[in-house]
């Protein structure tokens, strides 16, 4: 059986790095096929829950709407321009809810699930607050901007590696499960 957190840190991954050249060219590594990974993801996590097909089909509309954007830019088209990137980022953080009330509810492991939930805190304050400073940062004069993007991807940065590393922790989790059920 193929590891359910590979998938989600690898299409969170997609999402979260922007390779952009040139400062102008659209993002070649594009976010709808991280949406992709983690609506692969989220089928292969092991559990039968309300939330485990709300949350796939989440990612599954949100893959939609970041190929949308995705096309604008590669159009050059100012259709949605700063604003479709925003209401994406906002949409991305309302589903990581989803996903982490999800991943708490599907390890009987209390251990896990306390890494999940002190996790789940921490990543939505940072990723609330870049989110925060990024969208109003647009407001302020130019000298001030670039230090309050810059502050903001800080935010993010740090609340990535931090589901990065519960993602390795629910690997390592879901390995010994695995090797626990290969005995059996």
């Amino acid at each position: 059986m193929k590891n359910p957190y590979d998938y989600l840190i690898g299409g969170f991954s997609f999402i979260f790095i922007d390779l952009r050249l040139y400062g102008e060219m659209p993002d070649i590594a594009p976010d709808f096929i991280g949406y992709a990974f983690l609506v692969y993801g989220i089928y292969l996590l092991p559990v039968f829950h309300n939330l485990k097909r709300w949350s796939k089909n989440f990612a599954i509309i949100l893959m939609v709407m970041s190929f949308l954007v995705e096309l604008n830019q590669w159009f050059g088209s100012l259709l949605l321009g700063q604003v479709g990137e925003q209401f994406m980022q906002f949409l991305l953080i309302v589903f990581m809810y989803y996903v982490f009330q999800l991943l708490l509810h599907i390890h009987e492991n209390k251990q896990l699930e306390v890494k999940t939930f002190k996790t789940y805190q921490k990543f939505m304050a940072l990723m609330l607050c870049g989110f925060v400073i990024d969208a109003f940062s647009m407001n302020v004069e130019a000298s001030l901007r670039e230090n309050l993007y810059f502050l903001g991807a800080i935010l993010q940065i740090i609340a990535y590696i931090l589901f990065s590393n519960y993602c390795r922790a629910g690997s390592k989790y879901f390995k010994e499960m695995k090797k626990v059920h290969s005995l059996q």
